[in-house]
């Protein structure tokens, strides 16, 4: 059960947190990175195998594996994203993290075209 491991990791590291930003302040965003980072690692050792069964449905399926690449790029830009403006905002500097939202969404645009014109290519060649 990772979420178990997330969970702690993450209460421990609210924990530590919490205490180093009473004592010393300067030490507060490095347990909140470090926390924060561990829980990536966990997560990330579980989504292997669901982004190899989602490869595996891609290849059944016919679709341009390109296709599954740019999806997975667009949900690591997505992620990546939420986690860099969480941190800004546990850190006090949210107008940073409204620009680093700002950044995630134009970048997952630009990344959907390619996938957009796949798609209108596909349903124009039914029609």
């Amino acid at each position: 059960m990772q979420i178990l491991k997330v969970v702690g990791v993450g209460l421990i590291g609210a924990l530590v947190a919490g205490l180093l930003r009473q004592e010393r302040s300067e030490l507060y965003i490095f347990a909140v990175i470090a926390s924060g980072g561990l829980i990536l690692i966990i997560i990330l050792s579980s989504l292997t195998d669901v982004i190899k069964q989602f490869g595996m449905l891609v290849g059944k399926s016919g679709v341009d594996e390109s296709l599954f690449a740019g999806v997975l790029k667009i949900i690591g830009v997505g992620y990546i994203t939420e986690y860099a403006s969480a941190l800004c905002v546990d850190y006090g500097v949210s107008a940073i993290a409204n620009k680093i939202q700002l950044a995630g969404k134009v970048t997952i645009f630009i990344m959907t075209l390619p996938i957009l014109v796949n798609l209108i290519n596909v349903i124009s060649s039914m029609l």
